[in-house]
């Protein structure tokens, strides 16, 4: 796949906003894939935020290959634009019924992505969580996150702070779409984020 094939055969689903992304869907060989686009940012965002988002980004999905639920990595297209898994499915939505096990799925999803040191930050946000047709939990959308190192500083300050407002996003989002399935402690965790999220610039 290169940069002409995307410019010729590519359908724009989402134009991202300031620098971030566009989001393009590509059918080629007989397969469908999601590009991630900044190369239509203004000369400036471009090769700013644009170019660092879009290298972030790419290296966050591919620290997480191989993991269930997280679209997988195909190729980095060019500077400014990367392929990867097109997941078909739905953002959820309230009131949409969802299988019981689903946000358990979604929390081991989670799981398996801090074990990485990722950090998604952005789980408050529906769109941000993909129901596929077979009713499973995909998580989308690293634009936000943060990866860190197995040792240093960093990850032993900021890790267990920025994991913990993951999770606060994990049961926020439950409590919107699936509430008759919180669990006890799910519902006394929300309450103490709430009380402290006020605290937080960036959730």
């Amino acid at each position: 796949m290169n940069r002409k094939d995307l410019e010729k055969t590519s359908i724009r689903l989402v134009r991202g906003r300031f620098g971030k992304p566009d989001l393009n869907r590509i059918a080629t060989e007989g397969r469908t894939f999601m590009v991630k686009d900044v190369r239509r940012r203004n000369f400036f965002l471009r090769w700013t935020l644009g170019l660092w988002l879009i290298h972030k980004e790419w290296k966050i999905y591919s620290q997480l290959k191989g993991l269930k639920g997280i679209p997988q990595p195909v190729e980095r297209i060019d500077r400014f634009a990367f392929a990867m898994e097109f997941i078909p499915g739905v953002p959820i939505e309230r009131g949409k019924i969802i299988v019981p096990s689903f946000f358990s799925d979604l929390e081991q999803v989670l799981k398996a992505v801090h074990s990485r040191g990722v950090v998604h930050m952005d789980l408050r946000h529906k769109g941000n969580i993909l129901v596929s047709e077979e009713g499973k939990p995909f998580l989308i959308d690293f634009n936000s996150s943060f990866s860190f190192k197995e040792e240093g500083l960093l990850r032993r300050l900021l890790f267990p702070l920025f994991r913990w407002v993951d999770y606060g996003g994990l049961f926020k989002l439950k409590e919107r779409a699936s509430p008759s399935s919180m669990t006890p402690e799910e519902t006394d965790f929300l309450k103490r984020f709430n009380r402290l999220r006020r605290l937080w610039v960036f959730n």
